[in-house]
């Protein structure tokens, strides 16, 4: 009897079947947040950073800043408020080289019905040729550290010859709606092209720590580092390389990137939502999310060591009409792409881009993906 090897997309295929975790599009699967009249978002509205708010004393200052004091009674904001921070290009950007990215900001009930989108940009490009996000500011992650909103994004500007094209860069608020940018991330970090930053919302061992993604002309060596600092805002090391990418035997080349902000498990253990791409030219690609669970129980400031237990490929796959399709001209369809995930409740919930146009959500429940990634390394194990 004949023995036929299975593909690498075949054997991703069968695990997904076997999967406990089952993923819930929200509204139907359609988007959250889509395109306007607005000039700075009438082009595209695409991976978001969400955070959730739970009511308190504290965050009820937060919250009516956000959506006025009077909303506060309002029903749908009684267990607290999703608040999103997501990239938005315009169709056109009159004397610009290239259409910029803006950051906009709305706020959603927890289960993503959205309850006040604001009418204009609260993070814009730099009006200075110099800067580094003076062409587009990218992509937001948001962590929350000691009480401090820390957003982690990509600066785009291939004007300046002293800095690389792209660039990672952080602003802080305490607000959510006014934001201090502290420009370039001070450290061997940007040294080179980098992207894809998030920032852990701990320390460890007294280190604070950043998954970032540096870019390189070879596609192959895009994959996830970490590295470490005494502050937020401190000089950021690199430590080295965490993850790299699984192939797809239907296409040539293969990359990773961290996505959305790490959730703490315990014992120094973090759930990772990262995005996995390939391509075989500039328009033909696919972006799906994938797990995986870093262990830092072994890191210290000298050691710098990290593991990671288990992973979960292909959880989240291009499956709808608007995440397959790309409607803009500048846009790239057969894309799930997220920046922004919590927790409430028993479930994950996952804010998306869809086709590099809308924004899109999820939700997953969090023990059932747990136990998936258990399932993982239990036959990670047992291959060693």
């Amino acid at each position: 009897m004949q023995t036929i090897e299975k593909t690498t997309s075949q054997l991703f295929a069968e695990q997904r079947k076997q999967r406990r975790v089952i993923i819930e599009r929200l509204n139907d699967g359609e988007p959250i947040i889509g395109p306007n009249d607005r000039w700075w978002e009438d082009g595209v509205t695409f991976n978001s950073a969400a955070l959730y708010l739970n009511r308190s004393p504290e965050n009820d200052k937060i919250i009516a800043g956000l959506i006025g004091e009077e909303l506060l009674l309002d029903e749908r904001v009684a267990d607290g408020v999703a608040v999103l921070h997501y990239r938005a290009r315009p169709r056109k950007d009159t004397g610009y080289q290239f259409n910029r990215s803006f950051i906009g900001l709305a706020v959603m009930t927890p289960n993503l019905e959205l309850i006040y989108r604001h009418p204009e940009p609260v993070l814009s490009p730099s009006d200075n040729m110099e800067d580094p996000d003076y062409l587009g500011v990218e992509d937001p992650r948001i962590t929350q550290i000691d009480g401090v909103f820390y957003a982690v994004y990509c600066g785009f500007n291939p004007l300046n010859e002293n800095i690389p094209d792209v660039t990672t860069c952080l602003a802080r608020s305490t607000d959510l709606r006014n934001w201090e940018k502290l420009g370039m991330a001070h450290g061997d970090i940007n040294h080179v092209a980098n992207k894809d930053a998030v920032l852990f919302p701990d320390a460890v061992e007294g280190q604070y720590l950043m998954l970032h993604r540096p870019s390189t002309l070879d596609i192959q060596r895009k994959v996830i580092y970490f590295a470490s600092s005494d502050s937020p805002t401190g000089y950021w090391q690199d430590r080295g390389k965490i993850l790299g990418a699984s192939t797809n035997d239907s296409y040539a080349n293969s990359w990773i990137g961290a996505g959305s902000v790490p959730i703490a498990l315990g014992d120094k253990r973090y759930l990772i939502i990262y995005h996995t791409g390939h391509s075989n030219d500039l328009r033909d690609r696919l972006y799906h999310l994938d797990a995986a669970i870093f262990n830092f129980q072994d890191f210290s400031p000298r050691s710098h060591k990290v593991s990671v237990e288990c992973t979960v490929n292909e959880l989240m796959m291009p499956e709808t009409d608007v995440e397959i399709h790309a409607p803009y001209e500048d846009s790239v369809g057969n894309v799930v792409f997220s920046c922004g995930t919590y927790e409430y409740g028993d479930y994950i919930y996952i804010v998306y881009g869809g086709g590099d146009t809308y924004i899109l959500g999820a939700r997953i429940l969090k023990q059932a993906l747990l136990d998936d990634l258990a399932d993982a390394k239990i036959l990670a194990d047992s291959l060693l």
